[in-house]
């Protein structure tokens, strides 16, 4: 089931409304009950994979801490992550690996003058990626891992069981901390109009992010890596920087939509987003950027592999391990790999560069000046922008392609869609109505206060926030009329900007 689907918009209000009519002892069975038919709509057959995991998990973790022979517990973790990844790697990666190896058998077999190509040949076997299985593995792993170096297990099945499937959730994170999520089932539940208010905010603006911003870009972004080489040099550039905003807009739009409607049960899901293209250097970046992720690969890939505690050669390997593999996780392709390792090498160059300049006061000095940082925010959002491609493209000459069009200075051919998927899509309109918004004086103090963070720390897109559109200032308004005024706005908007419905980009990992 999508967040963007009708059939949410029917699922999400029947669940709420049970949600807060049935007694507190019966809504985590109900939560439960709703997750797995959220998650088992498409694909009812993954809803098993889902349980089998939860409770080889649950029974895992009471293992881990009921033993106290170190070498015992140490035993269990590692069969527990072992189940994990090797369930994922069945799942995600057979066909990558065998697809691996036919073309390296070809390679080989045209570099030997040797028909190995002809001998070997493996066929891809039907598999269908469970969604969201990618999320749920790194929260058992987290879990079995925390539980190991201390931390109380989970005793109450149902309540494990609400953390393994929590729907908004599940599909596309933000990646959980079970202690931080089985603490909320210890508080009493209320119902209040501000935290629906709230969650209502949060999923009408992750709707439009998503509806208006992300699916109207993903035409001008399929037009250019379809025909890499039809672009030019502007529109290679074009093409890449659509593609940035719309992964931003689609996922933290997901990130929003699931928040709020955890919101609207009583749950706080944590942030994922924080403006991340307003980074002045690539550490920032992943400060920003996909948060739950990379403080999971800090807290359990990076620090165990050594972190920063060996030489400078050696953390820069564990900087480039850890990107890679999560590139690596993030899909079962080689263009990932090299999104990853990118990323990586990209990250030690940055430490060194700090290093430099905390040796060096007057370069550090002229670094941290307004040019400094400035040029820093450039080269950070260019070398962002060149990953993405890696991250966007299916095949590495189609990477090459589009690299080709923004580095080599030429125009476009007659037949390039860029442009033109540009211009005739409602893009243009709705930067034209943003500027609009920005220039209403009216709106400039709210904008202040807006633009710095949103309903529950979530990014607003600035200067569309549709309660401070609906309320000025000088104007106060009854609360109802205020909720209706924005929805009435929220709905203007996105027939103005609707595209067609794309599904969620990070559905697939």
């Amino acid at each position: 089931m999508l967040f963007n689907s009708f059939e949410y918009l029917v699922f999400l209000p029947a669940v709420v409304l049970a949600y807060w009519l049935v007694p507190r002892q019966v809504k985590p069975v109900l939560l439960i009950a709703a997750s797995y038919f959220f998650y088992m709509y498409s694909f009812k057959v993954y809803g098993l994979l889902l349980l089998g995991l939860t409770v080889a998990n649950y029974v895992l973790g009471l293992l881990v801490s009921r033993f106290e022979q170190h070498g015992a517990r140490r035993l269990i973790l590692i069969a527990g992550i072992a189940l994990n990844l090797s369930t994922l790697a069945l799942f995600k990666y057979t066909n990558f690996i065998l697809d691996s190896i036919n073309t390296s058998c070809a390679w080989l077999g045209r570099f030997l003058a040797f028909p190995l190509d002809k001998g070997v040949c493996i066929s891809d076997l039907p598999i269908i990626l469970p969604l969201g299985i990618s999320f749920f593995v790194f929260e058992f792993i987290h879990y079995l891992v925390d539980i190991y170096k201390g931390s109380k297990p989970v005793k109450n099945p149902l309540r494990f069981a609400l953390f393994a499937s929590f729907f908004p959730s599940q599909i596309a994170g933000p990646i959980k901390r079970y202690q931080d999520f089985d603490k909320q089932l210890d508080e009493k539940p209320e119902v209040t109009f501000e935290l629906f208010a709230s969650g209502l905010f949060l999923i009408a603006q992750g709707l439009f992010k998503k509806t208006a911003l992300g699916d109207n870009l993903a035409p001008i972004v399929k037009a250019g890596f379809d025909n890499p080489n039809l672009m030019g040099t502007l529109e290679g550039w074009l093409c890449i920087t659509a593609f940035a905003f719309q992964i931003y807009y689609d996922f933290s739009g997901y990130t929003d939509i699931g928040r709020g409607s955890a919101m609207l049960l009583g749950y706080s899901l944590p942030e994922n987003f924080n403006m991340p293209y307003i980074a002045s250097s690539l550490k920032e970046f992943w400060h920003r950027w996909h948060m739950s992720l990379s403080t999971w690969l800090r807290d359990y890939l990076f620090i165990p592999l050594g972190g920063s505690r060996g030489k400078e050669a050696q953390t820069s390997a564990n900087l480039i391990t850890t990107m890679l593999l999560g590139g690596l996780w993030h899909g079962a392709s080689w263009t990932f790999v090299l999104w990853g390792l990118f990323h990586g090498v990209g990250l030690a160059i940055n430490r060194a560069w700090d290093k430099r300049l905390a040796k060096a006061p007057a370069l550090s000095s002229v670094a941290n000046s307004f040019v400094g940082v400035s040029v820093a925010h450039v080269i950070t959002l260019v070398t962002v922008l060149c990953g993405w491609v890696f991250f966007r493209a299916k095949t590495m000459p189609e990477a090459i392609g589009v690299f080709t069009a923004m580095f080599t200075p030429r125009a476009a051919q007659i037949d390039c869609a860029v442009a033109h998927s540009f211009l005739n899509s409602p893009v243009p309109a709705a930067i034209c109505i943003y500027f609009v918004i920005l220039a209403s004086g009216a709106l400039i103090k709210q904008l202040e206060k807006t633009s710095k963070s949103g309903v529950a720390g979530a990014n607003l897109v600035p200067g569309l926030d549709l309660k401070s559109l609906a309320t000025p200032t000088a104007v106060p308004l009854p609360a109802m009329v205020n909720i209706g005024i924005s929805f009435f706005i929220g709905l203007m908007l996105l027939a103005i900007c609707r595209g067609e419905s794309q599904p969620f980009i990070y559905f697939q990992f």
